[in-house]
């Protein structure tokens, strides 16, 4: 399945925060230096999500703040662990 995120690098804790433009927000607390938050961003989805971090994976976006992130496993259960996020965020 495919995510669509802003991210917001350099914030004081990681964690989603709500939803801009049909995509969800994601404060950092990496830098965007060689890689750091995009890293720091797919492990966060990775635990969210409940898979292993090498099945969080950047499809697009990897320079810019809005990206493309693509999960995979199980989409019923990434969904329900996400709607969990997605209750918390709202």
């Amino acid at each position: 399945m495919t995510l669509a995120v802003k991210a917001v690098p350099r914030s004081r804790h990681t964690g989603a925060v709500g939803v801009q433009d049909g995509a969800v927000r994601i404060q950092i607390a990496a830098a965007p230096h060689k890689g750091q938050s995009n890293a720091a961003l797919c492990v966060y989805l990775a635990e969210q999500a409940g898979v292993r971090p090498s099945a969080v994976r950047l499809r697009r976006g990897s320079t810019g703040a809005r990206k493309l992130i693509e999960i995979d496993g199980d989409p019923d259960q990434i969904i329900a662990r996400l709607a969990v996020l997605a209750g918390e965020i709202a």
